[in-house]
């Protein structure tokens, strides 16, 4: 949703108001991707894309449609991906300001933590 504010001569404000409206499941990345992760143990691939989205794909595997699932709860562009802990885990950074933990097996949001709090306590930590 975006938001826009004008003023005309007479001094009052007027807001228009416009909504993007998509597909409930969309398969493929729309704005790019900013990193990959693979995990040659289950034959997938992560993608971290500009539409905030993280997708996960079969490779190896000639089946006709690669997507396996989505992993959205990021607001801005997904900057970077870690797979670890034996491809369990997945870490994500985004541009909206967090690093998301996720159940890289089972594609859900373990916990999340903002940026700017993460550097303030490390910061603290090394003043001591």
């Amino acid at each position: 949703m975006a938001t826009h504010h004008r003023q005309n001569a007479a001094g009052r404000r007027k807001v228009q108001v416009s909504y993007v409206i998509r597909d409930e499941v969309e398969k493929y990345n729309r704005n790019g991707v900013n990193a990959l992760q693979l995990d040659p143990a289950l034959n997938r691939l992560f993608t971290a894309g500009r539409d905030s989205i993280i997708r996960i794909w079969s490779v190896y595997q000639h089946k006709q449609d690669p997507y396996i699932a989505s992993m959205e709860h990021h607001t801005d562009w997904v900057n970077d991906i870690v797979l670890c802990c034996n491809g369990k885990t997945l870490i994500s950074a985004s541009s909206d300001t967090t690093v998301k933990v996720w159940n890289a097996h089972k594609g859900f949001c373990m916990s999340t933590y903002d940026i700017f709090l993460l550097l303030f306590c490390f910061f603290l930590f090394c003043l001591v």
